[in-house]
């Protein structure tokens, strides 16, 4: 009887101090929306990733999608300029975007192509090395015996 009672004062003071803890913790949004607000921007942002994702000619995967305010932010990597557009063009046609901020970057050209070779290796029908081509660019200097 006498362990109940330690075990129950012990475990609701711990409670308590666990609760009175938490009651400097905010859990509110300090981005000065409303509730309300954060949740249509919520809604857009689902909205306007749905119709890129739904694209039949592009599906960019590679475009993140952020609202505040109704204020659409697009970000990320595609291959053309008439895909970042497109993209844009589409955040836009959404219902409650009041203007896109369209910061989608093109991806660098990195000169390689699909198996990882790179595009000068085959040059008039005779395959050349690259090492073989950085020797010959550099300047023969003497060497003393």
């Amino acid at each position: 009887m006498a362990n109940l009672k330690k075990l129950l004062l012990i475990g609701g003071s711990t409670a308590a101090v666990v609760l009175a803890g938490l009651t400097g913790c905010q859990t509110r949004d300090t981005s000065d929306r409303t509730a309300g607000r954060i949740i249509d921007d919520k809604a857009i942002t689902e909205r306007v990733e749905d119709r890129l994702k739904e694209d039949p000619l592009y599906k960019f995967t590679g475009v993140d999608v952020r609202t505040f305010a109704g204020v659409v932010q697009l970000s990320g990597f595609v291959d053309t300029q008439e895909q970042k557009n497109r993209a844009g063009e589409l955040a836009q046609n959404v219902q409650g975007v009041t203007r896109v901020i369209n910061n989608i970057a093109l991806k660098p050209d990195t000169g390689l192509t699909p198996t990882g070779g790179t595009n000068n290796v085959y040059q008039s029908g005779q395959q050349q090395n690259p090492l073989n081509q950085q020797n010959q660019n550099r300047q023969q200097v003497p060497v003393e015996d």
